[in-house]
């Protein structure tokens, strides 16, 4: 009786202790509220009031690989690839003057945007505290942003447009916990450049889990994300940009 209370207390504390890979993969909705403002060689524009630009729901997915792998005696950390695609477009009269690039745009013209920011994330993490009422997990990763803003005015018929690749690395802290089907979690990654550089994305979640077999979990969580980017003159482009939004998510475990 004492051994096996001694194994079930262990499969509490130490959930998966008994597998050597996990692999957890799914998606969902993401509603992107944009707000403030970007400057391209010339004037702040704001991309409700001036760009028009509206709010938007888009998907993301990631895939998170869990294991127990060693070089030597340093443990190898853990691997999760995430996906958001944010765009959005807009069209409207604008309410004051101001200059995007080349383009000139004047009172009352009207004009047509896009505004694309998707987003590739890549983490790698370690988790030295994982029990079922709470996960406590750090690490580092990078955020690869593929950045494009366009403006036409369709009073003119000119227009200009802005791309870039941002590569931006970042820490990692996320904290989390289980109680029978429930579940919760909060996380956070973000860097500072110095001066008015730097980036946060914040998110946290509840839902529920069911395990179909000892190998098998399905999930479905609903929760909450913020991100701003704040950038000071980088190639030639300044920002002051804000996502936030609700969002759903189903995922699946994979235990082997």
């Amino acid at each position: 009786m004492k051994g096996n209370l001694t194994f079930k207390t262990a499969m509490l504390l130490l959930p998966g202790a008994l597998f050597a890979l996990q692999i957890e993969f799914g998606g969902g909705p993401q509603q992107e509220q944009y707000r403030g403002w970007i400057q391209y060689k010339g004037d702040k524009v704001d991309l409700k009031k001036d760009l028009h630009i509206e709010d938007k729901t888009r998907g993301f997915g990631f895939i998170e690989l869990r294991h127990k792998g060693k070089l030597g005696f340093i443990p190898l950390p853990d691997i999760r690839v995430a996906y958001l695609d944010v765009k959005s477009s807009g069209t409207g009269t604008v309410n004051k003057s101001f200059t995007f690039g080349v383009l000139t745009v004047n009172v009352r013209d009207r004009v047509y945007s896009k505004f694309k920011f998707h987003q590739w994330d890549i983490t790698f993490f370690y988790t030295p505290l994982r029990t079922k009422l709470l996960n406590l997990s750090w690490g580092l990763g990078a955020k690869v942003i593929d950045f494009k803003g366009y403006v036409k005015s369709l009073t003119t018929g000119q227009s200009d447009s802005k791309s870039a690749t941002i590569p931006l690395p970042y820490l990692y802290l996320k904290a989390g916990s289980e109680i029978w089907f429930l579940h919760g979690y909060a996380k956070g990654k973000g860097l500072t450049a110095g001066g008015n550089n730097y980036f946060y994305d914040i998110a946290g979640a509840v839902g529920i889990h069911y395990d179909f077999t000892s190998h098998f979990r399905v999930s479905l969580d609903g929760g909450y994300r913020y991100q701003k980017y704040r950038v000071d003159d980088v190639d030639d482009v300044s920002a002051n940009v804000r996502l936030k939004g609700g969002f759903g998510q189903l995922a699946l475990t994979l235990a082997f």
